[in-house]
Parts: C-alpha cells; sequence; structure tokens
C-alpha cells in the first residue's frame, strides 16, 4: 500500500524499489525500514513510498513501544526533525547545475566571467556537498550525457572541495579549489559547440581542438583582478600528469601547483564514472581501483589516498549492490583492499571475498 514517507515507521517494508533522480534505486525494495533510510527518503524528497501492507513493527517490539510512549515519540520527532531541518542536496545540486548552465550560455554568447556571479551560484553546494561523502558517490547518476559537462562542472567543485578538507587545507584554500574545479573546464565555452555534443569518437584534429579548453580558460580568467595564482594553475594545469604526459605543456609533477593536482584526480574520477555520450557509466569502486593500478604514477599518490579513504565510507554491517546485481552484507574489510570487502549475499547465503573476484565490483552503498 501507498504511504506519505512522512507517514511511514521503522520496521515497514518496502515493496517496490524507490527511485529519484536515479538510475538505480536508493533504496530497495524488501528493504526493512529504519532511521537512516528514512532520512534518506526525506533527504531525496520521495513524498510517497509504497509498504507491504501490516508490515511494521512486531508486536513485541510494538509493545515495549507503548509502554514507553516518549521514546517513540522521540524517534517519530527525530525523523521530522530531518525533513525540515536539513536541506534537500540534490534538489541543491540540481539547482546550482541549472545556474552554471546559464553562466556557460553567457559565456559561450561572449559575456564575460564574473567571479561574483560564480560564486554566488556555487558557494553553498561547495560547502555543503563537501561534507557528505556518500552523496559524492551519488553523484554521477545525476548526470546525462546531454548536460554532461555542467554537471562535470559542479561536481568536479564539490569533489575537490572535498579532497581539500581531506589533505587539511584551510577552510579559505578549500574554497578556492573548489571554485577552480567548478571553472576548471569553463573554457569549453571557446570550444566549438558540436564537438562538445558530438557523440562516438573525436578525430585527433577534435582532440587537440578539445585539449585547448585548459588555455582557454586560463586566458578567461587572468584578467580578472581578484583571482587567485591557484585557481588560474589549476584550471591551466588540471590535465597535466605527474609523469609529464598530461597537456597542454607536458609539466612534470614537481613544477605542478597544488590546486592542480587536487583537480586532477577529481575531474578523472567523475569523467570515469558519469554517463557519456560514447559510453557508459562505471562503478566509482571500479574506477577508484583503476586510478590506483591502471594509472600509477600520474596522479599525486597523496590525493589518490584522500580519494579512496574519503570515498571507501563503508564498514562491517555495511550493504552493498554488486555490479552483478546481487545485495548483500560486508562481513569483513581488509585494510589493505578497503574497496574489495567480504560480503554475505542476501539471496544465497554465499560468503564473496571480492579480492578473489576481479569481475565483480560493488556498484552501491545502500545503507
Amino acid at each position: 500500500m501507498k504511504v506519505k514517507t512522512s507517514q511511514a515507521k521503522i520496521g515497514q517494508m518496502l515493496v517496490q524499489d524507490v527511485f529519484s533522480m536515479t538510475n538505480q534505486p536508493i533504496v530497495n525494495k524488501n528493504t526493512v525500514l529504519n532511521s537512516e533510510h528514512l532520512r534518506v527518503l526525506t533527504r531525496f524528497n520521495i513524498e510517497e513510498i509504497d509498504i507491504l501492507h501490516d508490515s511494521g513493527l512486531n508486536p513485541n517490539s510494538m509493545k515495549e513501544n507503548t509502554a514507553a510512549p516518549a521514546a517513540k515519540q522521540e524517534e517519530k520527532t527525530s525523523v521530522q526533525l530531518n525533513k525540515e531541518d536539513i536541506p534537500s542536496f540534490p534538489s541543491m545540486y540540481l539547482q546550482t547545475v541549472k545556474r552554471y548552465k546559464q553562466l556557460f550560455t553567457n559565456w559561450q554568447s561572449g559575456s564575460p566571467l564574473d567571479m561574483l556571479e560564480v560564486r554566488q551560484a556555487v558557494l553553498q553546494v561547495l560547502e555543503e556537498g563537501s561534507n557528505f561523502p556518500r552523496e559524492i558517490l551519488l553523484l554521477h547518476h545525476y548526470a546525462t550525457s546531454t548536460d554532461y559537462i555542467y554537471h562535470h562542472a559542479i561536481s568536479v567543485g564539490i569533489l575537490s572541495t572535498f579532497l581539500a578538507k581531506k589533505l587539511n587545507y584551510s577552510n579559505g584554500d578549500c574554497i578556492q579549489i573548489g571554485l577552480a574545479g567548478v571553472l576548471s573546464d569553463c573554457g569549453m565555452a571557446k570550444v566549438q559547440p558540436t564537438l562538445l555534443k558530438k557523440r562516438g569518437a573525436l578525430s585527433p584534429a577534435e582532440f587537440d581542438e578539445i585539449k585547448q579548453h585548459t588555455i582557454h580558460g586560463y586566458n578567461m580568467l587572468k584578467k580578472i583582478p581578484s583571482i587567485k595564482e591557484g585557481v588560474l594553475l589549476g584550471v591551466l594545469q588540471h590535465h597535466e600528469r605527474e609523469d609529464g604526459s598530461g597537456y597542454p605543456l607536458k609539466v612534470l609533477g614537481s613544477k605542478l601547483h597544488p590546486f592542480s593536482k587536487i583537480l586532477a584526480v577529481a575531474d578523472v574520477y567523475l569523467a570515469m564514472t558519469a554517463e557519456r555520450p560514447y559510453r557508459s557509466k562505471q562503478s566509482p569502486f571500479k574506477v577508484l581501483e583503476m586510478m590506483m593500478k591502471d594509472q600509477f604514477g600520474k596522479f599525486d599518490h597523496q590525493v589518490i589516498r584522500a580519494l579512496l579513504s574519503g570515498l571507501s565510507t563503508f564498514s562491517t554491517g555495511s550493504r552493498v549492490k554488486l555490479t552483478n546485481q546481487e545485495v548483500g552484507e560486508i562481513v569483513f574489510i581488509e585494510e589493505s583492499q578497503p574497496t574489495r570487502p567480504m560480503v554475505k549475499l542476501d539471496s544465497s547465503g554465499e560468503f564473496i571475498a571480492l579480492k578473489t573476484r576481479n569481475d565483480l565490483f560493488i556498484e552501491e552503498l545502500l545503507s
């Protein structure tokens, strides 16, 4: 039966997956609701859910709650406070993407970049989003292939701010790094619009033009009196690599600004997890592994460690979905391989050691 989310109770069971602006459920069917599930549903502005009729707390539990109505009322009040006091991050994020898209369109039309406008548009989402690692793990769900460039800008800003905090930068520098992330692809506004929307592989000549966006972005920003050197160099250098294999100048890591090293990691992680016109999205945890192994030596190892520790937010008891769509519970985590824990599957009770299954990855963190 369908009920309003605000009236849902702990212990009730979902009979349908709950989706928001995501391709994957934010809460799966057959989940027995707890206070964390209700908090997530509230944050995603889910107004109505489908629960099993007569499901809920067992009679003994109900009896205990009857004997202690104050405790029951406290739990109910807690959920109501979440709804009233916690702003919806997804709606904040999507509104910011919409505002950035308008700014980007103005730049394409020849309008100068106004840093005050940019700050006003993105500051709140940078500060809020960087405090919630699990929200960052969901960012790749929001982006669409058609609006990828706008989603990517805001996501890079959020993740860059988060990584800066993990690396113990000052609050002021965290915001500057976040702004550099948002503006890292502002130079795309000076690239032919048809290239930004092209489906399929770019020709060498087209890719060369795309690579000019870092220089275009630098030129758009360098005349702004208030711009910080770190922001300017972060935009110019975010496609450079530690081993000198990047662009536009093939600068080695020893000569790269620290801001650009953070942006480089955030940019690649989010590009690999998002849906693109020519490629489907990939598991965040698969991408983390690829960045640690396949691209070793290209990124600053301290920033990679911050990304890994910051986004591996699950612990023993966490529920996850695997890339084969099986759902289970984490029962053991090896410190040396935090993205490959041991999982007990719900369907069969089988224990899967992901460190021995290179064909499987964690797709989603459920709770």
